[in-house]
């Protein structure tokens, strides 16, 4: 997750609503320091230690500063809860215990900075919450033809080369790893578990630093930010309200 990715997510929501009752209007970023001032902050260090040591206190610290700074002209709330829901997905959770009810209110109280007596203590509260409201779930990859994977491993520094019935996968000219070339012509498609074990293999992974919108590219998260759309269509609508 970087301020690229929230901005995007925020673009994402603008066309969402652009033909609802509640459009985002005005759109677009108020104040870009703040936006990627609470995109670093999950991976803040304090004293040489993780600041926030979990993947709840990471989610929290970004829920509660895409929520509480205004970065947004509008939209902050939605862009907060949508940017949390897709943060927790890159580390395999799905915030879908709660109900629509709850997960409203518990947005709302955030923004207010109701959720907590003391301010100090709302990042811990939002950690727990979404700790005790997640469930664990496998990421979905998606199918690659050789010609994307190729490109997208040439950005991480990657190249591939052709030895045969199998691809040598080469950083810096030394061979780090080799896949198969997939189909008789290299023209089958990579399926999800395969791209999910390459990424694992060459640690191109959240765990690394490299999210979903960083390895597809940015066009290629719209897809789950639709299915968290889905699920969370009546909150989104709530929220635009307030």
């Amino acid at each position: 997750m970087d301020a690229s990715t929230v901005v995007y997510i925020h673009e994402y929501l603008t066309e969402f609503f652009q033909d609802k009752e509640d459009p985002i209007s005005p759109p677009g970023v108020k104040n870009l320091d703040s936006i990627e001032s609470a995109a670093a902050r999950p991976f803040a260090t304090a004293g040489g230690q993780d600041a926030y040591p979990t993947v709840f206190d990471k989610a929290a610290s970004l829920f509660h500063s895409v929520a509480c700074n205004h970065s947004f002209h509008n939209g902050n709330k939605r862009a907060a809860l949508l940017s949390t829901m897709y943060f927790l997905s890159e580390y395999g959770y799905w915030l879908e215990k709660c109900s629509d009810d709850e997960l409203y209110e518990f947005t709302r109280q955030i923004a207010a900075h109701e959720i907590s007596e003391d301010r100090r203590n709302e990042v811990p509260v939002i950690s727990e919450w979404l700790e005790k409201n997640s469930r664990k779930q496998q990421k979905g990859e998606k199918p690659l033809k050789l010609t994307h994977l190729r490109d997208i491993l040439s950005r991480f520094g990657f190249n591939l080369r052709d030895i045969g019935k199998t691809l040598e996968v080469l950083r810096d000219g030394i061979v780090v790893e080799t896949i198969l070339k997939k189909g008789s012509h290299g023209f089958e498609d990579y399926d999800p578990a395969y791209i999910s074990e390459l990424r694992r293999r060459l640690e191109l992974t959240a765990d690394h630093g490299v999210d979903s919108s960083r390895f597809y590219g940015q066009k290629g998260i719209s897809d789950e930010l639709n299915e968290f759309m889905q699920l969370r269509l009546d909150v989104m609508k709530r929220l635009a309200k307030i």
